[in-house]
């Protein structure tokens, strides 16, 4: 699967992966995963993302903060510029699911979700 159709496919699961589908969160984290790993995604490259998600708390005291993530991810993806578009994927796909959450089960899901991601990247190569 190319990282369009994988991209849009995640996209559309967000909604079950963030109301606690589990088994869909771990087949997309799987498969998405896998694709940034294959694409050369570096750790460094989003530790500062990932470090920011795993310190909120809760969705509602951190619900500013989140939603600031969005713009923070759009400067990381836009510094790496055209070459690096496993980047610009992950961060719509992330930005996607700061949209998506709307509560604490929500947000829980999503930091499972983006945890699961990171997992199965490195797992597939990722540095």
């Amino acid at each position: 699967m190319d990282g369009d159709n994988i991209v849009d496919k995640i996209k559309s699961d967000i909604p079950d992966i963030l109301s606690g589908d589990v088994e869909k969160l771990v087949e997309d984290a799987k498969q998405f995963g896998e694709y940034l790993g294959r694409g050369r995604l570096t750790t460094s490259q989003i530790r500062n993302i990932f470090s920011s998600v795993k310190r909120l708390e809760s969705f509602k005291k951190n619900e500013t903060e989140l939603l600031l993530l969005r713009p923070k991810m759009a400067y990381v993806a836009g510094r790496h510029g055209k070459r690096t578009r496993v980047i610009r994927d992950l961060q719509e796909v992330m930005d996607k699911c700061i949209q998506e959450v709307r509560d604490e089960v929500s947000f829980k899901n999503f930091q499972d979700f983006f945890e699961a991601i990171l997992a199965y990247h490195r797992y597939y190569g990722g540095e």
